[in-house]
């Protein structure tokens, strides 16, 4: 048999309609390619194989596990998958025509990952794809790790990785996974990648992600932070003192701080603090251009970074009544479940 080029994960949760589509997607743009579809059914209400059988749909492997979250179906796929190269797309991702192929090339030259620009597009359940993308603004290019999985941090759906160095990656993760990360399985993907150097490659293509009348986790956005907060955490407990990880500690110490300043206002005082504090305690400085705009540092030169931050958050930062998607009792509850700080 041919060796596949390319594994294609894709988990889902009680989206045996919407998935189709996806997987539609990733075949038009497998065309000359030796492409695997993986599907993870992460314990749907209806099993996904009765969705795909009524469909008339087949796939590569379908893998039905217990529901554990998104980020161990994304590792139960990665450890299934038998293609060089590996892509994590969500059931409501597509692919432009010309994404793997252009994935293939920079990964067969010798990158590690290789990542592309995404766009943004209508679904409808029944009939798919509604009028033209829209796309993001475009990703900036970098080769180097830790500006990658820090900085940049794109959307899951735009990078492609090796699928050896992926794996290498994850069983030497500093910090194992853990289901309080799965809201955004992304980042502990790029947070046990970031304090080691990689072959870093933006290449041609665009992922789209897709509105749709189904449910998402940004319906309810604070358990995004609350998320990204404990992977932070742990991340900064156990962030390796060598040259490339002190390099990534201080990149990530300039994300923590803009994540610290776009909070709503009056959001939670122990969140916030705990947030600002990965900045604060950094064993390295974070790069002062990375911490805000020219006005800002302008500003910070004569205030102090700390004080000027909290100027501008009066005048700029949504109050949290605006925003808010939680009543005060789930959002205790969410908050009770992190470690402690």
């Amino acid at each position: 048999m041919t060796p596949f080029n390319f594994s294609v994960v894709i988990p889902v949760f009680n989206r045996g309609e919407l998935v189709r589509h996806t997987i539609n997607s990733v075949r038009r743009a497998s065309n000359g390619l030796n492409v695997e579809i993986i599907l993870i059914d992460d314990g749907s209400d209806v099993p996904l194989a009765d969705d795909l059988a009524r469909l008339g749909l087949s796939v590569d492997k379908l893998i039905r596990q217990p529901n554990r979250g998104l980020l161990f179906a994304r590792l139960a796929g990665l450890e299934a998958a038998t293609g060089r190269h590996v892509l994590f797309l969500d059931s409501d991702d597509l692919v432009s025509a010309d994404k793997l192929h252009a994935h293939v090339v920079a990964l067969d030259a010798g990158a590690d990952v290789s990542y592309t620009d995404t766009a943004r597009q209508t679904l409808d359940d029944d009939t798919g794809p509604l009028g033209p993308p829209h796309p993001d603004a475009p990703l900036p290019e970098v080769s180097d790790s830790a500006d990658f999985f820090i900085t940049v941090q794109p959307p899951p759906h735009s990078p492609a990785f090796r699928t050896d160095y992926l794996r290498a990656r994850v069983a030497a993760a500093p910090f194992p996974p853990s289901p309080l990360y799965n809201p955004v399985a992304e980042i502990w993907f790029y947070h046990v990648c970031a304090p080691f150097p990689a072959r870093i490659v933006k290449c041609p293509g665009t992922a789209l992600v897709c509105s749709h009348a189904g449910a998402r986790l940004t319906d309810h956005w604070e358990r995004l932070p609350v998320a990204s907060l404990a992977v932070q955490e742990a991340f900064a407990r156990t962030c390796p003192a060598t040259p490339s990880g002190l390099h990534a500690h201080a990149q990530f110490a300039a994300k923590a701080f803009g994540a610290w300043r776009r909070l709503p206002r009056n959001f939670s005082p122990e969140f916030c603090a705990r947030q600002l504090a990965l900045w604060q305690n950094s064993p390295v400085p974070a790069p002062r251009p990375l911490l805000g705009g020219p006005t800002f540092l302008a500003v910070a030169r004569v205030l102090g970074i700390t004080s000027a931050a909290w100027l501008f958050r009066c005048y700029q930062a949504t109050p949290y009544a605006t925003c808010r998607t939680l009543d005060d009792d789930a959002l205790n509850a969410l908050l009770h479940n992190l470690p402690p700080a």
